[in-house]
């Protein structure tokens, strides 16, 4: 289970949309549960691109009285698939990835009231870690659209190592009435019999990010544990039954 949840739930979008150097793009994304549809958090994205290229940026969750549940920052300067990070939840939870180069990085952790614990993985060619994943997703987008099945590595810092994943079209959507494309995110080995797949709306013209099913690496503040099923869209507007939505929340 932990594995998924730390998987994409902190999947940072890219705007798909070329800016300048240091020029913020800041949109929202909008959590409810997946199987009643109750209203959960709010998440605040702000990323600064170059030439189409995501540098660094940051995501700050809500609940639903706008109080903040945790916060992430992130560095893609030195790898654009695995970001030096550290996510910081108000229960106390911590986790992150630093010293990231061309040949290693190190994957930490801090549960409530324990101490740190760390592991050095080896970086690999095809291999992603927390929001990282997405841009690994968009620069192959074409070939999975076209019905090719990826495969890569995915290093989890709330595990303290990285797993073999694949993504594949699965069918077709719509989102805000537009054509959209329909993919599943799950283990390329036995692992997937035990592991939660993930399923991802993406816009196949501009490769946005349009929506995530699935494991949340946020805490439910009532139980302490992950919200184990949620949909996260990210909507043009907020939609009419968010709560707790900073206000002037409206996507660039």
């Amino acid at each position: 289970m932990q594995l998924a949840r730390h998987l994409l739930m902190a999947a940072g979008l890219f705007s798909g949309v070329a800016a300048a150097a240091d020029e913020p793009v800041v949109f929202y994304g909008y959590a409810y549960d997946g199987e009643s549809g109750e209203y959960l958090y709010t998440e605040r994205h702000e990323q600064v691109l170059k030439d189409g290229r995501w540098l660094k940026g940051s995501i700050v969750y809500y609940d639903t009285e706008g109080e903040e549940l945790g916060r992430k920052e992130m560095d893609f300067s030195v790898n654009p698939y695995i970001p030096a990070y550290t996510l910081e939840l108000a229960s106390g939870y911590r986790e992150g990835i630093r010293d990231v180069d061309g040949e290693t990085a190190t994957l930490w952790r801090r549960k409530v009231d324990e101490d740190e614990d760390t592991e050095v993985v080896d970086v690999e060619e095809e291999m992603a870690a927390d929001s990282g994943f997405h841009s690994l997703i968009y620069d192959n987008l074409d070939s999975i659209l076209d019905g090719e099945t990826r495969k890569f590595r995915f290093a989890v810092a709330g595990n303290l190592d990285d797993y073999s994943f694949r993504v594949r079209k699965i069918g077709e959507a719509t989102f805000e009435g537009e054509p959209a494309a329909r993919l599943k995110v799950e283990a390329a080995t036995l692992l997937r019999l035990i592991a939660p797949s993930l399923e991802l709306i993406y816009d196949p013209e501009d490769g946005r990010l349009l929506q995530y099913r699935g494991l949340s690496n946020i805490h439910d503040p009532a139980t302490g544990k992950p919200f184990e099923d949620v949909r996260i869209a990210y909507y043009s507007t907020p939609p009419e039954d968010a709560r707790g939505v900073p206000e002037g929340a409206y996507a660039d």
